[in-house]
């Protein structure tokens, strides 16, 4: 017999937007401050968390389920519905793709949220962050377009 899936919701589609943009206004403080490893952390955050809206519209649901509770980007983008549309914007693919590849450690470990805070640079962070916000190539602006 197959486990059991949880249905219980546990965070708004409005409060998970709420949270992404401003995880990523934090980000951008301390992108400014030259704490890289932290925008970076904060940066993918509010990419997970637009995912998640995302994927509530794809489904109708004012809530996400506690199903939903991983930071799989690239399985996050599979329940969207969007992963075809993604891969006919060349910029933003590109972005998103080097968004997982940071965000999961790029094959190596630990991943950037388990990473030494040291290992990042400006130059990284900045990339990260154009990826994440920057137009027409970010990923957060094409997910708010895409499912308005």
């Amino acid at each position: 017999m197959a486990p059991k899936l949880p249905t219980n919701p546990i965070i708004r589609r409005t409060t998970l937007v709420r949270i992404g943009e401003a995880r990523l206004r934090e980000a951008r403080a301390l992108l400014e401050a030259g704490e890289y490893s932290g925008a970076v952390y904060l940066a993918g955050y509010a990419v997970e968390c637009h995912l998640k809206a995302a994927i509530c519209v794809r489904l109708d649901w004012e809530s996400l389920l506690a199903t939903f509770k991983t930071h799989d980007l690239e399985g996050l983008l599979l329940y969207t519905g969007l992963q075809r549309k993604l891969r006919n914007v060349d910029l933003v693919r590109s972005s998103f793709t080097k968004i997982v590849g940071l965000w999961n450690g790029g094959g190596r470990e630990p991943v950037v949220r388990y990473d030494d805070p040291a290992s990042l640079d400006q130059q990284t962070a900045q990339l990260f962050m154009s990826s994440v916000e920057g137009v027409p190539e970010g990923v957060i602006p094409w997910l708010q377009k895409a499912i308005s």
